[in-house]
């Protein structure tokens, strides 16, 4: 008899448990962005940005808005995109989100302020210097700030280009404060430790 009663108890729950799950509404996949869109605003003298994800059909995914920066004659933030990251520049702090649905990943502070230049290697480790800055930073996939190099000494300014050749990477300047002649000025870097090989 209890034997009955219990097959009976385990058939009536079996019964409930897949009515349950009958009646629990499937959820659909969330959309995940496919393309970035990024716009500079300006307003009361403030500069900001707003970065979108947008999904296949051109609908927004996800939305972030920077901080509102001081404006300066050098843009103060930027927007890349590398592979599945976004890279938002703003002032001095480097915000990574994930591209498909905008999550933080991580973030570098104590960067360049404006004028952004960067570059990244065949590891997506991250190269980045500004315009009136004498610093040059190597920040890794993760966010740390491998190395900074003061590139004072060679008296250029206003960065214009970088390339990676190697364990090598040269940045090119347009002005130097000792020569006042259009030619190209120049500081070749380890990318390894950070370590200035030349400069012209």
């Amino acid at each position: 008899m209890k034997k009955k009663i219990r097959q009976i108890l385990l058939t009536l729950l079996l019964f409930v448990f897949s009515i349950l799950i009958i009646s629990i509404p499937t959820q659909a996949a969330k959309p995940a962005a496919t393309t970035v869109k990024s716009k500079t605003s300006y307003a009361n003298s403030k500069e900001s940005m707003t970065v979108r994800g947008l999904d296949a059909k051109k609908k927004v995914v996800w939305k972030y808005v920077t901080k509102k920066y001081t404006a300066t004659e050098l843009p103060r933030t930027k927007c890349i995109v590398r592979k599945d990251k976004v890279y938002v520049f703003e002032s001095s702090k480097i915000v990574v989100l994930r591209k498909k649905d905008g999550k933080q990943l991580w973030t570098a502070k104590k960067v360049s302020a404006a004028g952004h230049l960067c570059k990244f290697d065949k590891n997506d480790n991250l190269y980045v210097t500004g315009y009136y800055d004498n610093y040059v930073y190597k920040v890794s996939t993760k966010g740390k700030i491998l190395w900074k190099t003061n590139a004072s000494k060679a008296n250029n300014y206003w960065p214009y280009k970088i390339s990676i050749s190697g364990n090598q990477m040269t940045i090119l300047y347009e002005m130097n404060n000792n020569d006042s002649s259009e030619k190209t000025h120049k500081i070749v870097f380890n990318i390894k430790n950070g370590k200035i090989l030349k400069y012209s």
